[in-house]
């Protein structure tokens, strides 16, 4: 029977690699057995990759461990998935591949963050979708045990996992029968290499935020390597200057969290150095906002069109942006990184509508659903219309 290890690159799913490959009597099969796969979403620490490549892949292949990376193809499951590698000798840890569709390419090309709230929907996308139709075509019909890296103190993630995919898939969760948390986790790993092993996430997580623990840990990061810290800065402020209420930390916003730090000069310098050098674009962008059923005073779905008007360098843009407002006999809306001018303004009640022209780097794709103009026009005719149009 085929024994598959979820390799997220953390230090759950290491130190139950690194206890297996040291500790034979830790492991009920053969090595040979094994299959290690890791789904790659584009954007990992390279730090962490440097330590895959540096202390577990040697071990790997000393035992000719089975070793594959998938991701996604694209946007679309119809897409399907690519194999980055699949190996008995690893070496590079592809964290960044070409022909991989990347989270923060998505989520770019829609100008948005990841949710922070409720279910992981990127993770779920960009890992476990990939994990498990992998898993299919290697298994096929075939029963295998399949290796989760839940800690100790887990346990109802692991009821919530225990049902998937029965009967073919059989659970395994070692931490959890080994009696492991994440601190034991790290000290069994430091022990053993020498090394303390950071938290596996994509660069602009916003859970990396979400506990003061966490942001006393990843600002440190970012402004060791500010080139990694770029890309998160990069979508929030696309995302911001598309929707003034978005922010990587729950609607708050990760370059005020950086500026309040006294080392942040450098850091800052070379993101504004960054932006001036991205092509940048005028987008008009609509939101048409539903009412929740019987009640006015809630906001339903939200439906919106983003369309992408015209393109320069940031100077060219800006100007193009003040002359329009000039023109349009508005002002434009700024708070000194963010330049917008407000067609329409939201209300008090639902349906409504709202519409800015608004400069920010030329990322994002031009997209409307089909249901868009229907939510438009209700929100346009909506109760207490009050907001100007031009």
């Amino acid at each position: 029977m085929r024994i598959v290890l979820s390799y997220g690159l953390g230090v759950d799913s290491t130190a139950i690699l690194l206890r297996w490959l040291t500790d034979p009597a830790s492991r009920w099969f053969d090595l040979r057995d094994l299959v290690v796969v890791t789904a790659q979403t584009g954007d990992e620490w390279v730090e962490t990759a440097y330590l895959v490549e540096q202390h577990i892949y040697p071990l790997l292949a000393r035992h000719g461990v089975r070793t594959v990376q998938v991701a996604r193809a694209g946007p679309r499951q119809k897409d399907g998935i690519v194999v980055l590698d699949d190996t008995t000798h690893p070496i590079l840890c592809l964290s960044s591949a070409p022909g991989a569709y990347r989270l923060s390419e998505e989520l770019l090309s829609v100008a948005t963050v990841p949710q922070s709230g409720g279910i992981r929907k990127c993770s779920l996308k960009f890992k476990g979708w990939p994990l498990d139709e992998f898993i299919a075509g290697l298994v096929g019909a075939d029963e295998y045990v399949h290796v989760i890296g839940y800690e100790a103190n887990e346990v109802k993630r692991m009821l919530k996992d225990m049902p998937l995919g029965l009967p073919t898939r059989i659970p395994s969760y070692p931490l959890i029968e080994w009696g492991w948390t994440r601190a034991d986790c790290e000290r069994y790993v430091l022990d053993r290499l020498g090394v303390k092993w950071p938290k596996s996430a994509c660069v602009q997580c916003p859970y990396a935020f979400s506990l003061a623990e966490g942001r006393e840990r990843t600002i440190p990061r970012y402004l060791a390597n500010p080139y990694e810290a770029l890309l998160g800065l990069t979508m929030e402020h696309l995302a911001v200057a598309v929707n003034p209420r978005q922010g990587l930390l729950a609607g708050q916003q990760l370059y005020d969290l950086i500026v309040s730090n006294p080392d942040s000069g450098p850091l800052l310098e070379l993101f504004e150095r960054h932006l001036d050098r991205l092509p940048w674009a005028i987008y008009d962008v609509r939101r048409a906002m539903a009412a929740k059923p019987g009640d006015a005073m809630a906001r339903g779905q939200t439906h919106r069109s983003l369309e992408l008007l015209v393109e320069g360098t940031r100077a060219d843009v800006l100007a193009h942006l003040a002359r329009a407002a000039y023109l349009l006999g508005r002002e434009v809306e700024t708070d000194g990184r963010h330049h917008r001018v407000w067609l329409r303004t939201r209300n008090l009640y639902y349906p409504c509508v709202e519409h800015i022209l608004t400069a920010a780097p030329a990322l994002a794709n031009d997209k409307s659903y089909r249901s868009f103009e229907k939510a438009w026009l209700a929100g346009l005719n909506g109760p207490a219309q009050l907001a100007l149009s031009f």
